[in-house]
């Protein structure tokens, strides 16, 4: 949804969302059974469940494929009409968005009579995070899942171990350690996250969701802070 420049949104940054990533999904497995980050896995528990007849968990299921969708396109939305000034600070806004959204969940979650709002609530944030976070240093990544990051790692891993015989090959040899240091510390981060989430959730019930509300105003405050000093940065260099 946003970059600061080619390169992307700060790796310290990207980090932190993985961590989110992980521990939202994590957490709504073990308080909804229906994962928030995975279109994919979601789909294939939605086939599972009708051909074992559990109605309500394909409801379940088929909604949160609905709302990860959705806050896709909500983010995309706002990064269209956003205005121009505040374009730098469009991940940020996100990141709000995503609280008061993740908020809103740990309140519906308390009652199981609310599931179905609970399951839009975190899928529609975790749809928006996957779209507003694209690339970190011009390596493009996920931040709530990690399939087709962990492929990417495995195809750079493999690349950077063969010999190199020319200086292009060199160089493609020098982008593949950067991308595979930031796959690899993102991929692990989530799954942190979702250790910490599943953790957390099972020591403190629908209250554990709550805890990534403090690392989501860090991660806000982090990049308000990185979209002014490159906007001052942007301004000295014009002027």
């Amino acid at each position: 949804m946003r970059n600061d420049s080619e390169g992307g949104t700060d790796f310290g940054i990207s980090i932190g969302l993985a961590f989110v990533g992980g521990y939202c999904d994590a957490a709504s497995f073990s308080l909804a059974h229906t994962l928030t980050g995975h279109l994919t896995g979601n789909c294939v528990l939605a086939a599972v469940s009708l051909a074992n007849k559990e109605w309500n968990l394909v409801a379940d299921r088929v909604l949160a494929v609905a709302a990860f969708l959705a806050g896709i396109l909500a983010s995309l939305t706002l990064s269209w009409f956003i205005p121009i000034r505040l374009k730098r600070h469009s991940l940020a806004i996100s990141l709000c968005i995503e609280v008061l959204l993740i908020f809103g969940a740990g309140l519906f979650v308390a009652n199981r009579a609310n599931n179905e709002w609970f399951i839009v609530c975190m899928c529609l944030a975790m749809g928006i995070q996957n779209d507003a976070l694209r690339k970190t240093n011009r390596v493009s990544v996920h931040s709530t899942y990690m399939t087709g990051m962990v492929t990417t790692l495995m195809q750079k891993s493999f690349e950077h171990l063969l010999p190199q015989e020319n200086a292009e090959e060199l160089s493609a040899n020098q982008s593949s350690g950067a991308a595979i240091q930031i796959l690899g510390q993102m991929w692990l981060s989530f799954i942190v996250g979702a250790v910490g989430g599943a953790v957390i959730v099972a020591c403190f019930h629908n209250r554990g969701l709550l805890f990534l509300v403090l690392p989501l105003i860090v991660l806000i405050y982090a990049e308000i802070k990185t979209g002014l000093s490159v906007g001052s940065s942007s301004r000295g260099v014009s002027g």
